[in-house]
């Protein structure tokens, strides 16, 4: 039986920082051929590049930006943000909030009545609200108002995350989504733009590959690399053996996850019947996505980096374009998108009928003219996409996580952590695994 000081499960970005961080003995296993997880480059249809939807790095950590640079040398290319939301038949800029100019004058005015309804009741002979919000939906309406709740932010957050706003906590919007100022809101409502709000106004990509760049480029730097096509089938804590697909069995002394986390529990042989219970109790959406080639010469949004749907009619949340970012990303004359959906089980089960509606809302969209040639439109899916922030979340995720550190397992990551972030949080999440690793 080999045996490991430590034994990595997933050659995403978390598993592969941790074992950059390293340096050691590990055994880094992988189910897939090459790295990077959800962040890889698959080249459909002889030269276009899809990313699996849109995955930019947002480098704000100074550590993780040095890093970066070191793995992709002059590798990198920055861009600022255009992005829009369309809705009432119009194109406003990104965040909605802040940029309600150009809707029509009743939905501008609803917009700003609510929001100085919600942050001044009294001026209105409303009573304040008494306590924190007690959910989503709430504190979407404490935060912003009735109007921009109604016209952008349930609606499309529902959209995005598949359910009831009322069955999420408030903790789900505390980093991600901008909150402009009053002042902000007002000038965004004439017309002054500010439109550089939130945590994605710029972001930085590969200059060459695709953004499976990365992965590769930590997967050839690490000390010892992936075994690819290996997936691990069960693991006993007791014995602190891990059995691969391969058949082989690997003794281990630290192990860190990087698998959604109810998918680890489920293949403990050893887990107690109360830590199966609770996760049990962890919910999260799938997102299914269409990557769509085009020749054409494209409507008026085709050359948006992506594109918010709040309304319910589009039976998609958002539409990006790998080639609005990145003009290598297709063929020349060519363009390529991503199109996300959530929810859409029911629609599933005739995927032609839900292509030709998604191709007819891009063009209702204004993304796609009728004049474009449809080259290719493959269909895919990111499971636990979005972990769902419910009454649950908490206490479940916290029990789980407290019971597999008293076996001194680490999970951590989007997935193994059941937790909501990017790709710098996920090569945070490694650093801090191996560090904390070395430490013990």
């Amino acid at each position: 039986m080999q045996e490991h000081s430590v034994v990595i499960i997933g050659a995403g970005l978390t598993g592969l920082s941790c074992a950059w961080h390293l340096g050691g003995d590990y055994l880094l296993v992988e189910r897939e051929s090459e790295p990077g997880g959800i962040v890889r480059t698959r080249i459909r249809h002889n030269g276009f590049m899809c990313d699996g939807t849109g995955h930019w790095l947002h480098l704000r950590n100074a550590g993780m930006k040095e890093l970066v640079n070191r793995l992709l040398p002059g590798g990198l290319v920055e861009y600022e943000r255009k992005a829009v939301i369309f809705s009432h038949g119009a194109f406003t800029l990104y965040p909605f909030q802040a940029n309600t100019y150009g809707l029509p004058r009743e939905i501008v005015l609803e917009c700003l009545v609510g929001l100085l309804k919600a942050k001044h009741p009294e001026d209105f002979g409303l009573k304040p609200p008494a306590g924190p919000p007690a959910n989503f939906h709430e504190w979407i309406l404490r935060t912003f108002g009735e109007g921009i709740a109604k016209h952008f932010m349930v609606p499309y957050n529902q959209k995005l995350m598949g359910v009831k706003l009322t069955e999420m906590m408030p903790a789900y919007a505390e980093r991600f989504i901008p909150r402009p100022s009053t002042e902000d809101v007002m000038r965004g409502a004439l017309g002054f733009s500010k439109e550089s709000l939130g945590y994605n106004a710029k972001f930085v990509y590969p200059r060459k590959g695709g953004i499976g760049a990365l992965p590769r480029a930590f997967a050839e730097t690490i000390k010892h690399p992936p075994l690819y096509q290996t997936d691990v089938k069960s693991v006993n804590l007791g014995k602190r053996t891990a059995a691969l697909s391969n058949g082989e069995t690997v003794r281990f002394k630290h192990l860190l996850n990087t698998m959604p986390l109810v998918k680890l529990i489920s293949i403990l042989e050893d887990a107690p019947e109360d830590v199966r219970a609770a996760a049990a109790k962890l919910r999260s959406t799938t997102v299914h996505y269409f990557d769509i080639g085009v020749r054409g010469p494209g409507d008026v949004a085709s050359h948006y980096h992506w594109i918010y749907f709040p309304e319910p009619e589009y039976v998609f949340y958002r539409a990006g374009s790998y080639s609005a970012v990145h003009a290598d990303a297709a063929p020349a004359g060519c363009r390529s998108y991503y199109v996300e959906m959530s929810g859409v089980e029911e629609l599933l089960k005739e995927p032609e009928t839900l292509k030709q509606r998604v191709l007819a809302d891009l063009r209702r969209g204004k993304v796609l003219s009728e004049e474009d040639e449809i080259l290719f439109m493959e269909l895919a899916q990111i499971p636990h996409a979005y972990v769902v922030f419910d009454q649950n979340y908490e206490q479940a995720r916290g029990f789980v996580i407290d019971y597999l550190a008293k076996q001194n397992i680490l999970t951590s990551g989007r997935w193994g952590g059941w937790n909501y972030g990017g790709m710098e949080d996920a090569m945070l999440d490694g650093k801090a695994a191996a560090e904390k690793i070395k430490a013990s």
